[in-house]
Protein backbone atom coordinates (compact mmCIF):
# COMPACT_ATOMS: atom_id res chain seq x y z
CA UNK A 1 0.00 0.00 0.00
CA UNK A 2 1.08 3.79 -1.16
CA UNK A 3 0.86 6.27 1.26
CA UNK A 4 0.35 9.60 0.15
CA UNK A 5 0.56 12.97 2.11
CA UNK A 6 -0.39 16.26 0.77
CA UNK A 7 0.61 19.54 1.66
CA UNK A 8 -2.38 22.03 1.16
CA UNK A 9 -1.49 25.50 0.23
CA UNK A 10 -1.39 25.64 -3.31
CA UNK A 11 -1.09 21.80 -3.70
CA UNK A 12 -4.67 20.94 -2.95
CA UNK A 13 -6.04 24.96 -2.78
CA UNK A 14 -5.58 28.53 -3.21
CA UNK A 15 -7.24 30.63 -0.45
CA UNK A 16 -6.67 33.58 -2.06
CA UNK A 17 -4.63 34.69 0.51
CA UNK A 18 -6.76 34.03 3.03
CA UNK A 19 -4.32 32.75 5.73
CA UNK A 20 -2.23 35.88 5.36
CA UNK A 21 -4.71 38.67 5.53
CA UNK A 22 -6.05 35.98 9.00
CA UNK A 23 -2.52 36.34 10.34
CA UNK A 24 -2.26 40.40 9.63
CA UNK A 25 -5.89 41.09 11.09
CA UNK A 26 -3.97 39.38 14.43
CA UNK A 27 -1.30 40.56 14.87
CA UNK A 28 -3.04 44.38 14.41
CA UNK A 29 -5.41 43.39 17.01
CA UNK A 30 -3.08 42.11 19.54
CA UNK A 31 0.02 43.89 18.96
CA UNK A 32 -1.25 46.53 16.54
CA UNK A 33 0.69 46.12 14.26
CA UNK A 34 -0.21 46.61 10.51
CA UNK A 35 0.78 44.23 7.61
CA UNK A 36 2.50 42.13 9.70
CA UNK A 37 3.32 39.68 6.72
CA UNK A 38 5.40 42.15 4.74
CA UNK A 39 8.35 40.92 3.95
CA UNK A 40 7.90 37.65 5.73
CA UNK A 41 7.81 34.65 3.37
CA UNK A 42 5.15 31.46 4.18
CA UNK A 43 6.56 29.15 1.70
CA UNK A 44 6.41 25.65 3.20
CA UNK A 45 6.43 26.81 6.84
CA UNK A 46 4.79 25.64 9.94
CA UNK A 47 1.86 28.23 10.86
CA UNK A 48 4.03 28.31 14.70
CA UNK A 49 7.74 28.94 12.62
CA UNK A 50 5.63 32.12 10.43
CA UNK A 51 4.15 33.29 14.06
CA UNK A 52 7.62 32.94 16.02
CA UNK A 53 9.20 34.92 12.82
CA UNK A 54 6.51 37.90 12.55
CA UNK A 55 7.67 38.39 16.58
CA UNK A 56 11.18 38.38 15.90
CA UNK A 57 10.78 40.91 13.02
CA UNK A 58 8.04 43.16 14.10
CA UNK A 59 8.67 42.92 17.90
CA UNK A 60 12.34 42.43 18.14
CA UNK A 61 11.57 39.12 20.58
CA UNK A 62 14.31 36.58 20.04
CA UNK A 63 12.64 33.93 21.97
CA UNK A 64 8.82 34.51 22.17
CA UNK A 65 7.08 31.91 24.74
CA UNK A 66 4.12 29.33 23.23
CA UNK A 67 1.91 30.77 25.46
CA UNK A 68 2.55 33.90 22.79
CA UNK A 69 2.25 32.04 19.83
CA UNK A 70 -0.41 30.29 20.85
CA UNK A 71 -2.16 33.69 21.18
CA UNK A 72 -1.77 34.71 18.34
CA UNK A 73 -2.73 31.27 16.44
CA UNK A 74 -5.92 31.37 18.21
CA UNK A 75 -6.87 34.84 17.11
CA UNK A 76 -5.75 33.64 13.67
CA UNK A 77 -8.39 31.03 13.80
CA UNK A 78 -10.72 33.16 14.23
CA UNK A 79 -10.24 35.80 11.60
CA UNK A 80 -9.62 32.56 9.42
CA UNK A 81 -13.01 31.61 8.92
CA UNK A 82 -14.18 34.62 7.68
CA UNK A 83 -10.97 35.28 5.16
CA UNK A 84 -11.48 31.92 4.04
CA UNK A 85 -15.56 32.38 3.83
CA UNK A 86 -15.29 35.34 1.65
CA UNK A 87 -12.14 35.45 -0.25
CA UNK A 88 -13.35 36.04 -3.67
CA UNK A 89 -10.09 33.75 -5.26
CA UNK A 90 -10.83 30.66 -3.45
CA UNK A 91 -10.33 27.92 -5.64
CA UNK A 92 -9.69 24.37 -5.63
CA UNK A 93 -6.50 23.83 -7.97
CA UNK A 94 -6.95 21.82 -11.04
CA UNK A 95 -7.23 18.44 -11.14
CA UNK A 96 -7.26 18.08 -7.64
CA UNK A 97 -10.72 16.27 -7.30
CA UNK A 98 -11.01 14.23 -9.87
CA UNK A 99 -7.72 12.73 -8.56
CA UNK A 100 -8.47 12.22 -5.03
CA UNK A 101 -12.15 10.44 -5.87
CA UNK A 102 -9.43 8.20 -7.88
CA UNK A 103 -6.85 7.45 -5.39
CA UNK A 104 -9.62 7.12 -2.43
CA UNK A 105 -10.96 4.29 -4.98
CA UNK A 106 -7.75 2.63 -5.27
CA UNK A 107 -7.10 -0.71 -2.82
CA UNK A 108 -3.38 0.43 -2.31
CA UNK A 109 -3.57 4.20 -1.76
CA UNK A 110 -3.98 5.37 1.91
CA UNK A 111 -4.32 9.47 1.88
CA UNK A 112 -3.44 12.02 4.68
CA UNK A 113 -2.05 15.59 4.95
CA UNK A 114 1.45 16.77 6.05
CA UNK A 115 1.06 20.12 6.35
CA UNK A 116 2.40 23.40 8.33
CA UNK A 117 -1.48 24.82 8.96
CA UNK A 118 -2.43 24.07 12.57
CA UNK A 119 -5.01 21.31 12.25
CA UNK A 120 -8.15 23.81 13.07
CA UNK A 121 -6.65 26.44 10.43
CA UNK A 122 -5.76 23.46 7.99
CA UNK A 123 -9.56 22.28 8.35
CA UNK A 124 -10.84 25.73 7.50
CA UNK A 125 -9.23 26.13 4.44
CA UNK A 126 -10.61 22.69 3.11
CA UNK A 127 -14.15 22.64 3.91
CA UNK A 128 -14.50 25.22 1.53
CA UNK A 129 -13.76 23.07 -1.33
CA UNK A 130 -15.18 19.56 0.48
CA UNK A 131 -12.06 18.47 1.10
CA UNK A 132 -11.72 17.17 3.99
CA UNK A 133 -13.62 14.11 3.60
CA UNK A 134 -10.72 12.72 1.59
CA UNK A 135 -8.37 13.20 4.82
CA UNK A 136 -9.35 11.62 7.98
CA UNK A 137 -6.01 12.24 9.55
CA UNK A 138 -2.58 13.71 8.93
CA UNK A 139 0.62 15.72 10.74
CA UNK A 140 0.23 19.52 11.34
CA UNK A 141 1.72 22.64 12.28
CA UNK A 142 0.01 22.11 15.80
CA UNK A 143 1.98 18.79 16.05
CA UNK A 144 5.63 20.64 15.64
CA UNK A 145 7.21 23.98 14.75
CA UNK A 146 9.42 21.42 12.68
CA UNK A 147 8.13 20.32 8.95
CA UNK A 148 10.26 17.54 9.23
CA UNK A 149 8.50 16.36 12.52
CA UNK A 150 5.08 17.34 10.93
CA UNK A 151 5.61 14.43 7.60
CA UNK A 152 6.76 11.87 10.48
CA UNK A 153 3.77 12.20 12.88
CA UNK A 154 1.57 11.80 9.61
CA UNK A 155 2.92 8.85 8.88
CA UNK A 156 2.59 7.46 12.02
CA UNK A 157 -1.23 8.48 12.46
CA UNK A 158 -1.81 6.51 9.23
CA UNK A 159 0.21 3.12 10.50
CA UNK A 160 -1.74 3.86 13.86
CA UNK A 161 -5.15 3.87 11.57
CA UNK A 162 -4.24 1.07 9.02
CA UNK A 163 -2.62 -0.96 11.74
CA UNK A 164 -0.07 -1.62 9.38
CA UNK A 165 3.83 0.08 8.90
CA UNK A 166 4.63 1.63 5.98
CA UNK A 167 8.26 1.25 4.28
CA UNK A 168 9.67 4.19 3.33
CA UNK A 169 9.46 3.66 -0.24
CA UNK A 170 6.12 3.31 0.22
CA UNK A 171 5.34 6.92 1.02
CA UNK A 172 5.07 10.05 -0.99
CA UNK A 173 5.06 13.62 0.60
CA UNK A 174 3.27 15.79 -1.95
CA UNK A 175 3.79 19.66 -2.06
CA UNK A 176 5.01 22.94 -4.07
CA UNK A 177 7.68 24.18 -2.17
CA UNK A 178 11.41 22.90 -1.53
CA UNK A 179 10.46 23.16 2.15
CA UNK A 180 7.57 20.31 1.36
CA UNK A 181 10.84 18.39 -0.07
CA UNK A 182 13.30 18.94 2.41
CA UNK A 183 10.89 17.47 4.94
CA UNK A 184 9.99 14.85 3.22
CA UNK A 185 13.02 13.60 2.33
CA UNK A 186 14.73 14.25 6.19
CA UNK A 187 12.12 11.90 7.36
CA UNK A 188 13.12 9.57 4.40
CA UNK A 189 10.61 9.16 2.24
CA UNK A 190 9.97 10.05 -1.54
CA UNK A 191 8.78 13.32 -2.42
CA UNK A 192 6.82 14.90 -5.37
CA UNK A 193 7.22 18.28 -6.39
CA UNK A 194 4.11 20.47 -7.35
CA UNK A 195 4.77 23.83 -9.63
CA UNK A 196 1.31 24.88 -8.89
CA UNK A 197 2.31 27.60 -6.23
CA UNK A 198 5.57 29.78 -6.81
CA UNK A 199 8.42 27.29 -7.76
CA UNK A 200 8.97 25.44 -10.90
CA UNK A 201 9.46 22.15 -11.39
CA UNK A 202 13.06 22.47 -12.04
CA UNK A 203 12.79 24.26 -8.70
CA UNK A 204 11.53 21.82 -6.90
CA UNK A 205 13.67 18.80 -8.88
CA UNK A 206 17.00 20.86 -7.91
CA UNK A 207 15.53 20.47 -4.11
CA UNK A 208 15.26 17.07 -4.40
CA UNK A 209 11.98 15.79 -5.17
CA UNK A 210 11.70 12.44 -6.23
CA UNK A 211 9.92 14.01 -9.38
CA UNK A 212 8.00 16.66 -10.36
CA UNK A 213 4.84 17.53 -12.31
CA UNK A 214 3.50 20.96 -13.72
CA UNK A 215 -0.06 20.19 -11.82
CA UNK A 216 -2.20 17.37 -11.08
CA UNK A 217 -4.65 17.82 -14.18
CA UNK A 218 -2.13 17.73 -16.85
CA UNK A 219 0.41 15.28 -15.25
CA UNK A 220 -2.27 13.17 -13.28
CA UNK A 221 -1.50 10.25 -15.06
CA UNK A 222 2.27 10.36 -14.70
CA UNK A 223 1.10 11.01 -11.23
CA UNK A 224 -0.46 7.91 -10.60
CA UNK A 225 2.03 5.76 -12.79
CA UNK A 226 5.18 7.15 -10.88
CA UNK A 227 3.70 6.44 -7.83
CA UNK A 228 2.22 3.01 -7.59
CA UNK A 229 4.92 1.57 -10.24
CA UNK A 230 7.48 3.32 -8.05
Amino acid sequence: MKLLLFDIDQTLVNTGGAGLRALDRACHKLFDIDHAMNGISPHGKTDPAIVREILRVRLENPSPSRRQIETILESYLYFLKDEVRLSPAYRVLPGIIALLDHLVAHDDALLGLATGNIEMGGRVKLERGGLNRYFEFGGFGSDSEDRTEVVKKGAVRAADKSGRSFQSQDVFVIGDTPLDIAAGKNAGFKTVGVATGSYSVEHLLAAGATFAVVDLEKDRDYFIRSTFMS
